[in-house]
């Protein structure tokens, strides 16, 4: 097989770079669809483009007179707005936007599946989707294909998605059961007492220090109230009040993250911080508000399929490839998909050679494409022996 995807690789790798020099945000990748869908009909397939977003899905039919399950493959295409500077030859042509994320990579290695599946002629009993989604940063685009109904025309019942992924070695797997996403609940904090001159603090209700005293308190959460076996992680990111040195603002504007991989977790740790934010300003006598704005739940893999992909790929890489990691407490909306039907995210290796995720300086790594294009075709072969 190795033969047979080196060309297949090849001809990823020209198309990634030229995604790369042009990268587009959740939601914009309009030049990013119109690529793919020239590829897919290049190739001899229908590609479905749709109204209220940039997605793109394909489907190759099942064999003549098969009648079997069907299976979708996703790959996301959105960048982000980090102003590239990697220095390769095929930067990103595009100011304050670039794939640091490597979605281009995840997006030419799904085009060599649909280019190996064409080429050689496979079919298989049931039908394979290849979704291409948009807005996987903003959390947006799994629900929005979703909704457009990717996984029911003609019907998958099981997906599919990876991830490059810097921290382990180039070529291998990480593939586990459970959880291997953390579920990511962004929040708005507002808290509201009565501004006033700061040589006067006794005669208003200061929300800085009671916002400084929150921030503190919520740190409990995690290492009091969770039990140490259990993973999470809550992180205020921003914080905003006043404008001058000698008056005390009447709001603070807090902004954070909580990170969980057990639902029923993620459901105590948001009741409680919702209840240490009313306590704590209660007790200052000031206002207080928050707004969750949930980005994704947790990835949770289907054990069933999780082994089924660690088996496809080992068989046609070799087990050695396949590693057992830690979940990360990074975020994912493939976990939308995983709530509609059965399926395996995982991540590809990439080596840090090229730096981490989200860096300006990252690139995917080319190197990686071949095996990633080689385990979706080994994971659809053995799911259709089953």
């Amino acid at each position: 097989m190795k033969s047979a995807i080196a060309p297949i690789a090849a001809a990823s790798c020209a198309f990634r770079h030229r995604l790369h020099q042009h990268p587009e945000l959740s939601g914009q990748e309009f030049s990013t669809r119109d690529a793919v869908v020239a590829e897919l009909t290049r190739l001899g397939l229908t590609p479905r483009t749709f109204a209220d977003h940039t997605g793109v899905v394909a489907v190759l039919p099942a064999a003549a007179g098969g009648t079997g399950r069907g299976l979708a493959l996703r790959a996301d295409m959105d960048a982000l707005p980090l102003r590239e500077t990697s220095g390769v030859p095929w930067a990103s042509r595009i100011e304050g936007v670039m794939h640091a994320c490597g979605h281009d990579g995840h997006t030419a290695i799904l085009l060599g599946v649909a280019r190996w599946l064409m080429e050689s002629g496979r079919r298989y009993p049931g039908p394979v989707t290849l979704i291409f989604q948009p807005a996987e940063e903003s959390g947006l685009g799994a629900p929005a294909m979703i909704r457009d109904g990717v996984l029911d025309t003609p019907g998958a019942e099981a997906v599919f998605a990876l991830h490059g992924w810097p921290e382990i070695p180039v070529g291998t797997f990480a593939i586990p059961d459970g959880a291997i996403m953390a579920a990511v609940d962004n929040f708005d904090i507002t808290l509201k007492g009565t501004g006033g001159h700061g040589a006067m603090p006794h005669l208003v209700r200061d929300p800085v220090p009671v916002a400084a005293t929150l921030i503190s308190s919520a740190q409990t959460l995690v290492s009091r109230r969770t039990s140490p076996l259990a993973a999470s992680v809550l992180t205020f990111g921003h914080v905003a009040a006043g404008k001058t040195y000698n008056v005390i603002p009447e709001t603070v504007l807090l902004r954070g993250t909580l990170r969980t991989l057990d639902p029923d977790l993620r459901d105590v740790l948001r009741a409680d911080l919702e209840a240490l934010i009313a306590h704590t300003a209660a007790a200052h006598g000031i206002e207080s508000t928050i707004e969750w704005v949930e980005a994704c739940p947790a990835t949770i893999n289907d054990p069933a399929m999780a082994a089924l992909a660690r088996e496809g790929v080992g068989a046609v890489l070799g087990p050695d490839c396949v590693l057992d990691r830690p979940p990360s407490m990074g975020g994912e909306d493939f976990a939308y998909f995983l709530r509609k039907r059965p399926g395996a995210y995982f991540w590809l290796g990439l080596g840090m050679e090229r730096g981490g995720l989200h860096n300006p300086r990252f690139d995917f790594n080319d190197e990686a494409i071949a095996a990633g294009i080689t385990a979706f075709i080994g994971i659809m072969e053995r799911y259709y022996r089953t």
